[in-house]
């Protein structure tokens, strides 16, 4: 299993040349599936212009086929067979609230893990967090998002025993810094990264590397 956890996706080369090496394909070659329906979540008046640039990025790098599937408008036959010609699937973010709940509805939660046994999944931000293992201390939940983790019906996928806190120490995030985390996962019992939009960690096989430099842990 070969997966790439992000923050913003392709934002260094360094980045670009992992995915590339992973995918075991030049990056002019490589054919890419993306999933983007976690934006749909986010409130209408805030701008959505970190997602045309996310992509950017990733036009600017990869060279092959770039696909885009909406799981809701797509039957599972015709999913796996547009998954079937890509080289990669790419999970953009947006509300991290969405991915679990659609996937689990669509049953695309099934078509991932059978696409990643072969092939390479990246996710950015929620759509990277949805990889992972479940947050389930309510303090975390509290204040990040003002609720409680049992309102949360359906749980992330749990490929990786950790997951990620993305945009770590981002411009105008600056108050989400790894005291603040400390706190409110004093209760955690699985480690978190929190990453810059610059880092990303790759999980292949069971072994886990860093790209852009080791990010900040939050242990239990």
């Amino acid at each position: 299993m070969k997966l790439v956890l992000a923050s913003q996706g392709f934002t260094t080369p360094e980045i670009a040349k992992t995915v590339s090496e992973l995918v075991n394909k030049s990056l002019e070659e490589i054919n890419i599936a993306i999933i983007n329906e976690a934006y749909v979540g986010i409130p209408g008046k805030r701008d959505k212009r970190w997602m045309i640039q996310e992509l950017s990025y990733l036009s600017n790098y990869i060279g092959g086929n770039i696909d885009f599937i909406n799981l809701r408008a797509c039957k599972k036959e015709e999913i796996q067979e547009r998954l079937a010609f890509a080289d990669m699937m790419y999970i953009v973010g947006g509300n991290q609230l969405i991915l679990p709940k659609l996937f689990k509805e669509t049953g695309f939660n099934e078509i991932l893990k059978e696409f990643a046994k072969e092939k390479v999944v990246m996710g950015t931000s929620a759509g990277a967090i949805v990889l992972g293992k479940q947050i389930e201390v309510d303090e975390y939940w509290k204040e990040r998002y003002g609720m409680a983790s049992q309102e949360i019906k359906e749980k992330t996928l749990g490929l990786v025993n950790f997951n990620i806190i993305p945009h770590y120490l981002r411009q105008g995030r600056e108050k989400y810094n790894k005291e603040f985390f400390e706190k409110v996962l004093k209760d955690n019992n699985f480690t978190v990264y929190a990453i810059t939009d610059t880092q990303a960690i790759i999980q292949q096989d069971g072994d886990i590397t860093f790209v852009g430099g080791m990010p900040e842990e939050i242990f239990e």
